[in-house]
């Protein structure tokens, strides 16, 4: 497996794979902003806008691939604002149902970690579904809960769910340069 920060015209060659791998995604209950039905064309215009957010530098899009194949994928949103130049957001962390349980997630949370110390982004943040795989994920991975938001949003189909707020900060020093 590979993790790689993918540029806004490498992921638009690869618009095929992240379109499937979303719908794919939704399809199977991932709670990440979209309710069935969910089309091909509504998962195609979602990356054709990340694709546009990449190219203005406001995300970075890692991928993570095996044999050329997208298997997974995250994004971090660099908070722009004067206020916030330490801050990122992670969105949309989605692994391929055929791939799960092989570290994917964690390889992409990582990297995200890694590229964030890099861009001296020391604070990240994020919101997933109480109960979920991406919950349990984020904790073992020593991120802490701030908060848990009843009723936040409804899952694809349509059912209300609790959101759980999380935070890191990561240590920006460089003991070993």
């Amino acid at each position: 497996m590979e993790v790689s920060i993918v540029d806004s015209e490498s992921a638009a060659r690869h618009l095929n794979q992240l379109a499937a791998l979303l719908l794919r995604s939704v399809e199977d209950g991932a709670v990440v902003g979209f309710v069935l039905p969910f089309t091909r064309k509504q998962s195609e215009a979602y990356w054709e806008s990340i694709f546009s957010a990449v190219a203005q530098h406001e995300r970075l899009l890692f991928c993570a691939t095996i044999d050329g194949q997208i298997v997974g994928t995250v994004q971090l949103y660099l908070s722009p604002e004067p206020n916030a130049p330490h801050r990122a957001e992670i969105f949309k962390l989605l692994v391929h149902r055929d791939f799960q349980g092989r570290g994917i997630g964690t390889a992409l949370m990582l990297a995200v970690e890694v590229e964030a110390i890099r861009l001296a982004r020391n604070l990240l943040m994020l919101d997933t579904v109480m109960g979920g795989a991406g919950e349990r994920l984020y904790r073992r991975l020593g991120w802490q809960e701030i908060g848990i938001v009843p009723l936040h949003f409804v899952d694809p189909s349509g059912v209300p769910k609790a959101s759980v707020y999380f935070m890191k900060f990561l240590d920006l020093r460089h003991d070993d340069v």
